[in-house]
């Protein structure tokens, strides 16, 4: 075969390779895993030597490869990309035939050009996935809001409704115990029914701070003061349990611009959430600290801390890992509004077996005030 054979041969098999990836393009319905898995087996083929041919295509981190790439030796390497945003890289190389480990082959000008084609090509087909994966996760957004939306509305009617016979309710309660004329037997009877209306209250409050029902009052206010206040009442009702909660307050934490009830039902929730990890007893650290333009507060424990997947959704309304009864799941979607509301962000850290701890950060000033 003479070198016009030859030549003619190798675009012969270069113009296939091209016409092969414009077809899987179709079939593969624009999906990338697919169109990346079927290159690697049409590419080799459009090289001088196929069967010692190669290939390794990189596309955000993940990694594709022919079963004997790692035997290969200086790969010729081309990065994918539109513009300056990079994707990854094609590299294709030739392992060493068997009789002669040695040899060295060298890629034709052609092939390298072939390649940087197939490059470009992969590149839109990278894009286009890219713009689909936004597109989808654009309309998951907006369902998420929607139902979120929806759940709002439902959680302020329900709050609502509540609200009027639970405070009669709570208030014949407390009117029959200042009687003072029950035995002890009612006594401890009326006493359970205004600890559950007050529990029921404060899920209702919970709600209504869910569904934005509840106005905020911004003040100057001094988170130390709200720590020790609530700790004061929480420190007693648990060290039954073998929970030690320990406070360690900046003493020039500056005032910051908030609202009082719910920086407080945010200590609460986040207290309460530790509480439920310590299944064995344990310490509760909260802390407060100036942090240049924000202050601080972090709930820490030692408790039983969270796996990755469920690290992922616990600002998720309704959201609980607790037993059936035992949480509303709305503790922590609870303060993550409340939270952002006042411009602040919360960070989450966490080890299985050694426990979390919750930062919150919030601004010093509210709207420039």
């Amino acid at each position: 075969m003479n070198s016009t054979d030859i030549k003619l041969k190798e675009r012969v098999k270069e113009l296939k390779c091209l016409y092969d990836l414009s077809k899987i393009a179709w079939e593969a319905d624009n999906d990338l895993n697919a169109i990346l898995t079927k290159t690697l087996a049409i590419l080799p083929q459009a090289m001088q030597y196929p069967d010692l041919a190669e290939v390794c295509i990189v596309v955000n981190e993940t990694r594709y490869a022919t079963k004997g790439f790692s035997k290969c030796h200086q790969p010729m390497t081309t990065a994918l990309g539109m513009g300056k945003k990079k994707y990854g890289t094609i590299q294709i190389g030739y392992r060493a035939p068997l009789k002669s480990k040695k040899a060295k082959y060298v890629f034709l000008a052609e092939e390298n050009n072939l390649v940087r084609i197939v490059a470009r090509e992969l590149s839109l087909f990278v894009k286009r996935a890219a713009i689909e994966e936004d597109k989808q996760k654009l309309e998951m957004q907006l369902q998420h809001s929607e139902r979120l939306a929806f759940v709002g509305e439902l959680s302020a009617g329900i709050a609502h409704e509540l609200n009027e016979p639970l405070g009669r309710i709570l208030g014949f309660a407390q009117l029959i115990q200042k009687t003072g004329a029950l035995d002890e037997q009612n006594g401890s009877d009326i006493e359970r029914i205004i600890k559950a209306s007050l529990y029921t209250r404060e899920i209702i409050k919970k709600l209504m701070i869910f569904s934005r029902q509840m106005p905020r009052q911004i003040n100057a206010v001094n988170l130390n003061a709200i720590v020790s206040n609530i700790l004061y009442f929480i420190d007693i009702r648990f060290q039954s349990r073998g929970i030690k909660i320990v406070k360690k307050l900046d003493p020039h934490l500056p005032l910051i611009q908030a609202d009082e009830v719910q920086m407080s039902q945010v200590l609460v929730n986040l207290i309460t959430n530790a509480i439920h990890s310590l299944t064995h007893g344990g310490q509760i650290t909260v802390t407060t600290k100036r942090k240049k333009d924000h202050v601080g507060l972090t709930v820490k424990d030692t408790g039983t801390g969270m796996l990755p997947e469920v690290r992922k959704k616990i600002f998720e309304p309704f959201y609980s890992t607790k037993p059936v009864g035992q949480g509303t799941g709305l503790g922590l979607s609870v303060v993550l509004g409340i939270v952002e509301d006042h411009k602040g962000k919360i960070l989450v850290s966490s080890t299985v077996g050694k426990g979390s701890k919750f930062e919150v950060l919030l601004p010093l000033k509210q709207n420039g005030k």
